[in-house]
């Protein structure tokens, strides 16, 4: 369907170490090649700025280590308990204010590494697993004003859940959540779910089987949103071994309401953009889960590296090719005809990063945040919700005739314009959400 994926065979320690693709720290990404010190996102999130602290939003079910002081963090056990709150992390050098965390962010060559740390952890809210999601406690309803406050005031009036992938702690996955939030021009509302990765270069194995036990927290987590927010859409970014959490995540949530049309859940659940990022999950699978949520997401974007080393290995590991480098193969005739009737619709779009050589990714796993073209294609899309040809993607047919989007040669260089374009359809993005206040 996207391209033939030969495994190759590795040894299980290089396996382990390469799935990992994580540093024990978190430094600040590279800036989206469309920011600069002129871009005109930070000037719309310019109520947002609190000096050099970014605060976002987290969920996790993961056990706390200490009930009484959330900032110790949480374990790498699942609990049945769905909690949600406030995360708050400071960026660079002690004493570093707003103006020189902007000046020296929107850089291509940094003066130092700006370092992530934590300053605080809130939290708010929590859900047991047989509690009614529609009901909150008086404690929950304050954060939830908080949140709809929040929104209120940003620019974009979205959800952004950011669900991390395998060998990630609470601290790693938050911090990336704080980075997409920072370079939405602090536009954005972000919600990190942070599910129980074993955190162990070596219990890739365990991640697969609680991401597995996460599924329902998922699902309940987009209900609880949807209940008692303002969102206008809840988009979900979910990277490599997350997809194992938010593909199927998606699905259960569908086959809760057998009885009702997709229609109603589509309206009801608000879920807009769907990501999934060099995505770790056993691609024939999710064909199926596709089918179930397609018609209750607005749309499902797949970033695919067919040279991705991460997944080469994880598709000999799990016996299966994956999302993010599939291997048509696999398919039957009728099920490579039906992926490629979904590929031509908007609902259904595949980058195919790795065959954009301009990109020059290599076995690259982390396109999202670390190659500034793809994550200025990230931010434009859940910002603007706008169409790849309208975000500068170009469409080909591969060999088999299914239709996949390439980052151009001139990518670069009519980036600003086509962001400009995309400026207009912001500001009016906005002024509908005020207008139906």
């Amino acid at each position: 369907m996207f391209f033939l994926a030969k495994a190759t065979r590795l040894s299980l320690p290089l396996f382990f170490l390469l799935i990992a693709g994580c540093q024990p720290k978190v430094y600040l990404m590279p800036p989206p090649v469309g920011l600069n010190s002129e871009s005109e996102l930070f000037v719309y999130g310019k109520e947002n700025f609190d000096e050099n602290y970014l605060k976002t939003l987290y969920a996790t079910n993961r056990i706390p280590y200490n009930k009484i002081d959330y900032s110790t963090g949480y374990t790498i056990f699942p609990s049945d308990i769905l909690e949600i709150g406030f995360v708050t992390y400071s960026v660079g050098d002690e004493g570093m204010g707003w103006d020189d965390l902007y000046e020296q962010s929107l850089k291509n060559k940094r003066d130092n590494d700006l370092l992530f740390t934590q300053e605080l952890v809130e939290e708010r809210a929590e859900y047991h697993k047989d509690d009614d999601t529609n009901r909150a406690s008086l404690q929950a309803r304050g954060f939830f004003e908080e949140i709809n406050t929040a929104i209120d005031s940003s620019f974009d009036r979205d959800i952004n859940i950011y669900v991390h992938g395998a060998n990630s702690n609470f601290y790693r996955a938050t911090a990336q959540g704080a980075q997409l939030y920072h370079f939405t021009g602090h536009n954005s509302i972000v919600l990190t779910f942070s599910w129980p990765s074993a955190e162990n270069l070596f219990k890739y194995k365990t991640d697969v089987l609680h991401a597995k036990k996460t599924v329902p927290a998922f699902a309940r987590l987009i209900e609880i949103l949807a209940k008692h927010t303002k969102a206008k859409n809840i988009n979900i970014l979910a990277y490599s071994a997350g997809a194992q959490v938010a593909a199927p995540g998606l699905a259960y949530l569908r086959d809760l309401y057998p009885e009702e049309p997709a229609s109603v859940l589509k309206k009801r659940f608000r879920i807009g953009e769907v990501y999934f990022a060099a995505p770790d999950t056993a691609f024939q699978p999710f064909i199926e889960r596709y089918l179930k949520f397609r018609d209750i997401v607005e749309r499902t974007t797949i970033n695919a590296n067919k040279n991705d080393s991460v997944l080469r290995i994880s598709a000999f590991s799990n016996g299966i090719s994956r999302l993010g480098r599939p291997d048509a193969n696999e398919l039957s005739e009728e099920e490579n005809k039906l992926i490629v009737e979904l590929l031509e619709t908007p609902q259904l779009n595949a980058l195919n990063v790795g065959d954009s050589e301009a990109l020059d990714l290599g076995g690259a796993h982390d396109s999202w945040y670390s190659h500034p073209w793809v994550s200025n294609d990230l931010l434009m899309l859940f910002l603007t919700n706008a169409s790849p040809e309208e975000r500068g993607l170009v469409a080909k047919y591969n060999e088999d005739g299914a239709k996949l989007y390439y980052f151009p040669e001139d990518y670069e260089e009519k980036i600003y314009q086509l962001i400009k374009n995309q400026k207009d359809k912001l500001f009016q993005k906005d002024q509908d959400e005020q207008g139906h206040e």
